[in-house]
């Protein structure tokens, strides 16, 4: 074969190789999300110790992240997070218990719990809080109004679930960052930490109670493909000012 041909093949192939590569690697729409068997596998893979028995439910936070509650081997209640990223199903978090989490999505956040029905917990109460201040400074004398505002979960046959915040909560929480983005100096802002959510929690005869079952556990988080859900604070009765 003339020197000539060979290298015309030997481009050719290069072409092909470098023209497959880059078509695997176009981002695609997500596939169909993976089967409970396929979930289960590929938990144990990466974090063994969540040891996952039943796959609970699939639920879509947005196109490309899923949550999915699970029960594992010892009856403990979990916590999975999935991201459609390089054009596959990656677990991107597992928590083996299902204390309330915020997921920040790009247009919505959104609360997330898996509660163990042996906490017996009936209801759980959402608090948006930001707390009162005052200071002084060059002698100006500057006060700054707390907020409270409460949004309640009525639990019945689902002990897990998931729920945006109120409308008027994520308007809130939006002006609050811009505002904090655009003047981080602002004497107004630089007063408090800003507005935070908590958590409560009730039993079904309306007595405030711990879900200490349902806070147990270690979690696990995979690297580039982490899922930022921060746990909520527990708040008390007696730290709220409100009657509820």
């Amino acid at each position: 074969m003339a020197k000539k041909t060979k290298k015309i093949i030997l481009l050719a192939a290069i072409l092909l190789i470098i023209g497959v590569l880059s078509f695997t690697q176009l981002p695609k729409d997500p596939a169909p999300f993976l089967s409970d068997k396929q979930v289960i596998k590929r938990i144990n893979s990466f974090f063994s110790e969540a040891q996952p028995k039943i796959i609970q439910d699939r639920i879509f936070l947005d196109d490309t992240h899923v949550f999915v509650p699970f029960i594992s081997e010892d009856d403990g209640y979990g916590m999975s997070f999935w991201i459609w990223k390089n054009n596959k199903w990656r677990a991107a978090s597992v928590n083996e218990g299902g204390q309330p989490q915020v997921w920040n999505g790009e247009k919505k956040s959104k609360i997330i719990w898996n509660i163990n029905p042996k906490d017996d917990v009936g209801e759980i109460r959402f608090f948006l809080k930001k707390e009162r201040e005052f200071m002084v400074a060059d002698g100006v004398d500057t006060y700054q109004p707390g907020m409270e505002m409460m949004h309640r979960i009525t639990l019945q046959e689902k002990m897990y679930g998931v729920e945006e915040y109120p409308d008027h909560w994520q308007e809130l929480m939006t002006q609050y960052a811009k505002i904090q983005a655009e003047d981080g100096q602002n004497e107004f802002l630089a007063l408090g930490d800003g507005l935070q959510v908590f958590t409560s929690f009730y039993d079904a005869k309306g007595k405030e109670t711990s879900p200490h079952t349902s806070f147990t556990g270690n979690g696990y988080s995979t690297g580039n493909d982490f899922v930022d859900v921060p746990f909520l604070v527990q708040v008390h009765e007696n730290e709220l000012e409100g009657e509820y």
